[in-house]
């Protein structure tokens, strides 16, 4: 398996694993935060779908939300009524993720072999490591889901 293959894969297990983390969690529950300068679910959650969407941006796809700027890095934290719904959450990662395998299958050389766009975080300066990069952080972030899950009561993800 090349190296990028290896993302590709790690991007297909990280789905399944955020898709355990959420499952049977009601949405009222999405807004619980072990403290009060931690994340909660839906916060982790619509991070990790934006993140995903710039990957498969990245890729050549097209994808947006109207609340993406609520979940970048380093953001203010806004009041629970100003997020979207958790179901939209789930919805947007259901079409980011379809998005994203269809963008990976599809990825080229000449594409993943480009200089990373300035500023952008890369494991080798190239789109293919940014790419790389944000799969990586995309499985902090769903590992940080699976630990809230727990904390919740709803049972961990892998085990």
């Amino acid at each position: 398996m090349s190296e990028f293959g290896t993302t590709v894969a790690m991007f297909s297990r990280s789905t399944v694993m955020f898709d355990k983390a959420i499952a049977g969690i009601p949405p009222e529950r999405w807004l619980v935060q072990p403290a009060t300068d931690s994340n909660h679910l839906l916060w982790i959650a619509g991070h990790v779908v934006v993140h995903r969407g710039l990957a498969a941006r990245l890729l050549g796809a097209e994808w947006s939300a109207p609340w993406e700027k609520l979940f970048a890095r380093g953001t203010k934290r806004v009041d629970s009524d100003q997020f979207p719904p958790a179901n939209d959450i789930q919805e947007s990662w259901k079409k980011v993720s379809e998005k994203l395998t269809t963008a990976l299958a599809n990825a080229n050389a000449q594409v993943l072999e480009t200089p990373a766009l300035q500023g952008m975080p890369t494991l080798d300066g190239s789109v293919g490591g940014t790419v790389s990069f944000l799969c990586l952080h995309e499985i902090y972030h769903v590992g940080q889901m699976g630990y809230l899950r727990k904390w919740l009561g709803y049972g961990q993800v892998v085990g």
